[in-house]
């Protein structure tokens, strides 16, 4: 009895021991094990790359590409302060998107994350800032090609008749597996880098996805009139007020479609455009516009009236053809005219065009913009 005491009481005396011994070598070394976690989450000096890691891995990518999403997610957290987790983002990003490229989250969070700033508490933004927004651009042209149809997209990248990307069941129908890697991409081309010809080719092809937003359709046009093309604007312009049919857009339909053929056969064989042909089309665009419901129903969804986007693509024709026209004024003055009014006084046009949202109160005027080097509009008295 007295022996299975010892043996009891020893084997007791161990236990407590080695717990004892554990807890102090737990308080003791505490700290020293935070600072290795926090120094391997802060600075992942070693990123390995992705041949090696499927080399390593047997195959199972998607699950090393878990792993290491979840270390990502804690080195932004733990670097959170100043945006110190940009510095090796990328290199996180791009090795967990090689393991499993249709992984959409890192792609998102490299796009929101690494394309952003803030000046407040980013001191060295001004000249790091264009090394992240390449890399967010990187990642997202990766998205795009590893989960859109090359194919289609450069087919829409050349089509400037918009219906035709819309048709369900066309050629360029659902380009991408998510209409929101090609629209957030446009969104970093017009945000980040001021490539509108980019931005509006992204755009279209959002718009050829059956799930995208309809006003990318939209932004395809504004984008393509701020890179000042003046031609495509104009017909994309005339192609979206083509495409909305109701009874109440039919008149403004069907001039829109004869306007966008006259002007595409221009177009094709040189034609310069004139005076009497913009008189012409502000006659009917005016009487469309007092006919058109919505301009006196405040409440009426103004993104789908046919008259909206005529009124846009008719602002297009007056810019283009003042363009034309003070090139010759240039030409003999060696100067722009910087206004409309100019133009008018020195006889060198004999119609003053007028934009569609000119009023009494609010007049506004056409004009040479010298930082753009090209015409543009303003509110400002004639």
């Amino acid at each position: 009895m007295k022996k299975k005491v010892l043996v009891s009481s020893f084997i007791l005396f161990t236990l407590l021991s080695l717990v004892g011994f554990y807890v102090i070598w737990w308080f003791v070394n505490y700290k020293k094990h935070q600072d290795i976690k926090i120094n391997l989450v802060n600075h992942p000096e070693f990123i390995p790359s992705s041949k090696v890691i499927k080399w390593a891995s047997a195959w199972y990518y998607n699950i090393i590409s878990d792993f290491y999403w979840l270390s990502a997610i804690q080195y932004i957290g733990s670097n959170a302060i100043w945006s110190e987790y940009k510095k090796y983002l990328y290199l996180m990003l791009n090795l967990i998107t090689d393991l499993n490229p249709n992984f959409t989250y890192p792609y998102q969070i490299g796009e929101l994350l690494l394309s952003n700033y803030n000046e407040r508490y980013e001191s060295d933004w001004l000249t790091k800032q264009n090394t992240y927004d390449k890399q967010a651009l990187e990642l997202w042209l990766k998205w795009i090609k590893l989960t859109c149809d090359s194919k289609k997209i450069e087919l829409i990248k050349k089509e400037f008749d918009l219906p035709k990307l819309w048709e369900p069941n066309s050629k360029y129908a659902n380009p991408c597996t998510d209409s929101n890697i090609p629209y957030f991409l446009a969104y970093i081309y017009y945000w980040n880098f001021h490539d509108w010809v980019k931005a509006s080719e992204y755009y279209k092809i959002t718009s050829a996805n059956t799930d995208a937003p309809t006003w990318a359709r939209i932004m395809a046009a504004i984008m393509q009139g701020k890179w000042w093309d003046r031609e495509k604007s104009i017909l994309m312009f005339l192609s979206l007020a083509e495409s909305l049919w109701t009874e109440n857009t039919k008149e403004c339909r069907d001039f829109s479609t004869y306007l966008g053929w006259i002007l595409n056969k221009w177009f094709q064989n040189n034609v310069s455009l004139n005076w009497e042909f913009l008189k012409w089309i502000e006659i009917y665009r005016k009487a469309l516009e007092d006919k058109s419901w919505w301009s006196k129903e405040e409440t009426v969804d103004k993104w789908t009236d046919c008259v909206r986007y005529l009124n846009k693509a008719v602002r297009e024709i007056n810019l283009a053809y003042l363009e034309k026209i003070d090139k010759k004024y240039f030409t003999d003055k060696g100067k722009h005219a910087f206004s409309a009014k100019v133009l008018f006084e020195d006889k060198y046009i004999d119609y003053f065009p007028i934009d569609y949202q000119w009023t009494k109160d609010f007049p506004l005027n056409y004009f040479y913009d010298k930082d753009s080097w090209h015409w543009d509009n303003k509110v400002e008295d004639y």
